[in-house]
């Protein structure tokens, strides 16, 4: 399967986490992410963003598994 560049981060203004992926934002409370990523570091805000490499998603109400 084909795999996509995800990364997720801490969103201050709604205290809550932001997870990227194929050009969407979702904004959830938590996430389990069960392949590899490594940290970015960036000179703007998000300072850090964990990076990686998935085939997809599952949404759920109050969880994004990266898969």
């Amino acid at each position: 399967m084909k795999q996509y560049t995800f990364f997720y981060h801490y969103y201050k203004q709604k205290k809550k986490m932001s997870v990227h992926f194929k050009g969407s934002c979702y904004v959830t409370d938590n996430v389990v992410c069960k392949v590899p990523c490594e940290t970015k570091w960036n000179k703007t805000q998000p300072n850090l963003v964990m990076k990686g490499k998935c085939t997809d998603i599952i949404v759920n109400e109050d969880c994004i598994t990266v898969v």
